[in-house]
């Protein structure tokens, strides 16, 4: 019999881990919780308060779900092929070997360069890490804590977060000249933590 040329994608299921997941709470609660104990103080309606935090939120809903698109296809796998993610981890940590540790820091910064955020670059490239890690014989939860740093420092050299701050202070100096002057502690930082978690990686 033969067998059938295309392969159906196999179901994807995503649950909601309240408890782990720092939205509803404690956010919410305690974003809700004073509009219920100061209700009759309030100067404005509770549907004009919800709008006005709606219209807030809604530029940076709508990047973060295009970032959440894309970590869900790095990390989905299936019975036909591994994730992304892993496949990218396997083959870094089989080309550079042990090399790939001083590469940690480095994929951090790089996610937070591009996306000008710290948790869109942990949720893009920790699986990346976790695998390497894996495959190397380290332990995972070191190297995840080096690419969490190089994460916290790219945001020093994201050109988003340099137009903004330039912006809101009134400071009118090309940016290049302003990543040129933070690159080197950033690159204090990558030998600092690198050095420091180094024992841990290879704990």
């Amino acid at each position: 019999m033969a067998q059938q040329p295309i392969q159906p994608p196999a179901a994807q299921g995503w649950a909601y881990e309240l408890l782990y997941i720092p939205f509803i709470l404690p956010f919410v609660v305690a974003g809700c919780a004073p509009l219920l104990v100061f209700r009759r103080e309030l100067e404005h309606s509770f549907s004009e308060i919800v709008h006005a935090v709606l219209m807030r939120i809604k530029g940076p809903a709508i990047a973060l779900s295009g970032a959440l698109m894309l970590v869900e296809l790095l990390r989905t796998s299936d019975h036909l092929k591994d994730a992304p993610a892993t496949i990218i981890g396997t083959r870094l940590s089989e080309t550079l070997s042990h090399a790939f540790v001083a590469l940690s820091f480095p994929l951090g910064a790089l996610g937070s360069f591009f996306s000008g955020s710290t948790t869109v670059s942990n949720l893009t490239f920790t699986q990346v890490q976790k695998v390497a890690a894996e495959k190397l014989g380290l332990t995972s939860n070191a190297l995840i804590a080096l690419q969490l740093c190089g994460a916290s420092s790219g945001n020093a050299f994201c050109l988003s977060n340099i137009i903004a701050a330039t912006a809101v202070i009134g400071l009118h100096i090309p940016e290049g000249i302003i990543v040129k002057r933070v690159l080197k502690p950033v690159f204090a930082q990558y030998l600092i933590c690198t050095l420091v978690l180094l024992p841990f990686i290879y704990a």
